[in-house]
């Protein structure tokens, strides 16, 4: 009978690949006891990884949905505390404006124009306000502040009051300029208004205010007849810069409905971000969980196959020194 034997270059790169094969396994078996997850998950779902990319592309979706979000509540809680500011600025002059007919003194009148004219200041520092460095009045211009200095403003309303000689005319002035395209339209810096933000599958969020809304408009508006007395409007006639202070209050006070139900609806757009948030980040911890539950190891069956797998390497070891120490005289014995 003819026996077949395996020459030494064939058996030591059989011995070769063995051993290279057994590391590989000591290897594996051992990341996936230190670390808790397979080393090859592709094996383990044998090939088939639709599972896991349909995850991760979720995760990746909710990854972006985050940044969305916290930029919209960023961008709405700014605007919030904008709309607050302005609500406080204006509740604090209106009262005093409203009876400015009654004031027995002219300087009475100089005073509260001051006020209003300083008030209207900060109403437009606020409506410039910036969230993460982009302006949250100025719709899609976010580089851009929406409104210039209020000294612009204030001139440009003397030009289109030019030969107004009452309050009403003077307020009925301010009024057009401010519905006008050509007027406030044109003092307005900003863009049009921004998209709506996706801040969920299916959903996203309405930042569209700008300074162009009618309540802001209205509000600045009340601001600016009065604080055109202390550029001189209506100069030498009194009872005129009475009335048009009046009317400032007025145009304040009716405008305050409007505020209150901008500001709501933003809080309602507050709480649509928050609610979006809440059910992303949800999303994402269930989706983490099956992710790793899907690549995690049996850390007692990883265990058993590296102790197979070392057990192995090591009988390797020994036949490859036992062989390697062979020569032409042990064989012929």
């Amino acid at each position: 009978m003819t026996r077949i034997s395996v020459g030494d270059a064939s058996m030591t790169n059989i011995l070769a690949r063995q051993g290279a094969d057994l590391r590989g396994q000591v290897q594996r078996a051992s990341n996936e006891v230190a670390t808790g997850r397979h080393d090859d998950i592709a094996l383990v779902l044998r090939g088939d990884l639709t599972p896991v990319l349909a995850i991760d592309a979720s995760l990746s979706r909710l990854a972006a949905f985050k940044t969305t979000t916290t930029d919209a509540a960023f961008q709405a809680s700014t605007q919030q505390t904008t709309l607050s500011g302005l609500s406080s600025l204006a509740a604090g002059i209106t009262t005093t404006l409203l009876g400015a007919i009654d004031f027995p003194t002219t300087a009475q009148v100089n005073a509260v124009a001051a006020d209003a004219r300083a008030r209207l200041e900060s109403v437009i520092g606020l409506l410039n306000a910036q969230a993460s460095g982009r302006s949250v009045f100025s719709g899609a211009a976010t580089d851009t502040a929406p409104l210039g200095a209020s000294d612009d403003l204030l001139a440009a309303l003397e030009t289109a009051a030019t030969g107004a000689t009452t309050a009403a005319a003077v307020a009925g002035a301010v009024v057009n300029w401010f519905a006008d395209p050509l007027g406030y339209g044109t003092f307005y810096q900003g863009g049009d208004p921004l998209a709506p933000a996706p801040i969920a599958p299916g959903e996203s969020a309405d930042l569209s205010t700008t300074a162009l809304d009618p309540t802001i408009r209205d509000t600045l508006a009340g601001f600016a007849m009065a604080a055109l007395l202390d550029r001189g409007m209506l100069s030498g006639n009194a009872v005129e810069r009475s009335r048009l202070a009046q009317r400032a209050g007025q145009v304040l006070l009716t405008s305050e409905d409007s505020r209150i139900a901008l500001t709501a609806k933003i809080g309602t757009v507050e709480a649509q971000i928050e609610s979006a948030r809440t059910r992303n980040a949800a999303e994402g911890t269930a989706l983490g969980i099956l992710r790793s539950d899907i690549g995690s190891a049996d850390p007692y069956e990883a265990a058993t196959r590296l102790e197979t797998a070392r057990v192995q390497l090591e009988s390797l070891y020994l036949v490859t020194a036992r062989v390697s120490r062979l020569n032409l005289v042990d064989f012929l014995r």
